[in-house]
């Protein structure tokens, strides 16, 4: 019988199917934990392709793994190693968000009914396994780094309008706690092969505003998605200000996911 791979799912394709999103919260009257039922629209398959290779097309236990996909708020960061990963121009997914396990036989189901499916590109397939397995093995940005990477964050974010900027998939940091005051180097992920002269200069002019106290600046480097090593996303952190965070009541941060 065939397989989920052989009928073309694969880990990131996209679907439109209305089905259950559901979460367990704790009763704000009974004080017990409570289903919060929902619905959503609009999925991508979280499942890896080997899992899906090994699946036949009728099994009807739920061992298939979705995400929800959302489109509105789109992130400006491609986001490889922020809390929100875009997927596609369009298309994007949240961390935090609950999950769904369907049977193959529902997936069966659905394409045999004509749903809309979209098959993303290979480089946006890549960066969606990454980011899962980087969700639940991050590094923390070292308390100590965390307002120098706070302000980092901010100087991207702010910059992000102009036209070099635009061209930015993701920015990283790296970090060098030897020296005081701390080293930190930049890398863009960029469009295309000649934005980087462009984009280097875009970097230059982002380390300049940040103040000396807080850190010097090392390097600065531009590349294409093919040019970055799986060693320098390992080593990184994005500079994404969804990736710095502090407690609400305490207006210092202490503490960086």
């Amino acid at each position: 019988m065939a397989s989920l791979y052989d009928e073309a799912w694969r880990q990131g394709t996209i679907f439109e199917a209305v089905l259950p999103l559901d979460s367990v919260v704790l009763g704000e009257s009974s004080g017990r934990p409570e289903r919060r039922p929902d619905m959503h629209t609009r999925w991508v398959i979280a499942t890896q392709d080997c899992d899906l290779d090994q699946t036949t097309t009728a099994e009807a236990e739920p061992t298939i793994e979705l995400r929800p996909v959302f489109t509105e708020d789109l992130p400006q960061d491609w986001g490889l190693r922020s809390a929100r990963l875009r997927l596609s121009e369009r298309d994007y997914v949240r961390s935090a968000s609950p999950r769904t396990l369907v049977s193959a036989a529902v997936l069966t189901a659905l394409k045999a009914d004509s749903v809309a499916i979209t098959q993303i590109g290979f480089q946006r397939r890549r960066a969606f396994t990454i980011w899962l397995g980087k969700r639940y093995d991050r590094p923390a940005v070292p308390p100590g780094l965390v307002p120098l990477a706070k302000q980092i964050a901010e100087v991207v974010n702010a910059k992000r309008n102009r036209p070099a900027g635009a061209s930015v998939r993701d920015v990283l940091m790296q970090f060098d706690e030897s020296v005081s005051p701390p080293r930190f180097s930049l890398f863009a992920i960029v469009e295309k092969d000649s934005d980087e002269r462009d984009i280097r200069t875009w970097l230059a002019g982002v380390a300049l505003e940040i103040p000396s106290h807080l850190g010097l600046l090392d390097q600065i480097q531009a590349a294409t998605a093919g040019g970055i090593s799986l060693e320098l996303i390992e080593t990184s952190y994005s500079a994404d200000v969804t990736q710095v965070t502090w407690r609400s009541n305490n207006p210092d941060p202490d503490g960086a996911v």
